[in-house]
């Protein structure tokens, strides 16, 4: 007989596979949950990471935001020196101007000065028609302006010999003291000087002689002026030797006593011309006040006048020499007119 299967057996291998049946549906359940648990693990991570990424963008950004700053810095320091070197060249050229101007206002008042001291503004028009030959000058001692008729040459002296002659005798040893002919030397130089006496400069030139005389003036620069002959009458025609000076001889020595006016032999010399009684010609028209210290000098067909004119603000030296004068009158007022104009030239 054959082999019989035991119903329990059966029953056994059905439950069996039931059970395999069930763990498998059990085990692909648990597949199926992990997958779907996964998934969803997994997407919020995938959120982060998403939300994460802007952030990670806008940090670049914020990086790249921080070096512009340092651009514009950089950019404000080439501003701040382009600023600095465009004030200094503003300086530079404000500075440039500014001595531009400078030198132009300097140049203006320096024309401006120059036309000042034109020597049109001393007329001396009258005065040289007051003569057929006229000498003039005129030295501002202040401001060492000078007016001249630029024609120095040797023309006849007259009594202007006289203050040569004074120079001479107070240059020498003792001075004013020196006796002649039992008198001081100074008591022949004032009428000498003063009242044209001219015993008084005879007397001088016999004493010291004409030779020392005309050396010394040699000496001193005076090359013009020389002495040839005694002092003689004004009306009395010269026809042989004449005494001499000039124009240049005469402003050097005057321009000596002013100064050295406060010492020594020019202190006694100004002294002594201040004293002048004759007043016809430099001093006639100028106010009484006025300083003066001058020597006058005639002779025929002669006028001549030179001194110091010491008025406070603008003290000058003036000389005038004339020769072949028809009209005495006319060139005494001539050389008293143009010593007024002298005063007010400023």
């Amino acid at each position: 007989m054959g082999k019989h299967t035991d119903p329990n057996e059966k029953s056994k291998g059905k439950y069996i596979v039931i059970g395999m049946a069930a763990l498998l549906l059990a085990g692909g359940a648990y597949f199926g949950v992990t997958r779907v648990l996964n998934y969803s693990a997994e997407k919020p991570k995938e959120a982060v990471t998403a939300k994460d990424s802007p952030s990670s963008s806008k940090e670049k950004p914020a990086a790249s935001s921080k070096k512009k700053p340092a651009k514009k810095k950089t950019e404000k320091s080439s501003e701040k020196k382009k600023t600095k070197s465009s004030k200094k060249k503003t300086k530079e050229s404000s500075t440039s101007k500014k001595q531009e101007s400078s030198e132009k206002k300097a140049a203006k008042k320096k024309t401006s000065t120059k036309a000042k001291k034109k020597p049109a503004s001393l007329d001396a028009g009258a005065l040289t028609q007051s003569a057929g030959k006229v000498y003039y000058g005129v030295h501002y001692f202040k401001d060492k302006q000078d007016f001249s008729s630029d024609n120095s040459e040797p023309t006849i002296a007259a009594n202007v010999i006289e203050l040569f002659i004074m120079d001479y005798a107070l240059a020498q040893k003792d001075g004013g003291d020196q006796m002649i002919q039992e008198k001081k030397l100074t008591e022949w130089l004032v009428p000498m000087i003063q009242q044209n006496d001219i015993n008084a400069t005879n007397v001088l030139i016999d004493h010291y002689g004409m030779d020392k005389l005309n050396d010394y003036f040699k000496t001193q620069g005076y090359p013009d002026t020389r002495i040839e002959r005694r002092m003689v009458d004004i009306n009395v025609r010269i026809t042989d030797n004449d005494n001499y000076t000039s124009l240049n001889d005469c402003m050097k020595l005057l321009k000596k006593i002013y100064d050295d006016r406060e010492k020594g032999p020019q202190k006694t010399m100004m002294e002594i011309l201040k004293g002048q009684v004759i007043r016809t010609k430099i001093p006639q028209k100028l106010p009484e006040n006025t300083a003066v210290a001058n020597i006058t000098g005639e002779q025929q067909n002669v006028e001549n006048d030179i001194g110091l004119v010491l008025t406070e603000d603008n003290p000058f030296a003036i000389v005038v020499l004339t020769k072949e004068v028809s009209d005495i009158v006319k060139t005494r007022t001539a050389i008293a007119d143009f010593s007024l104009a002298a005063t007010k030239l400023k």
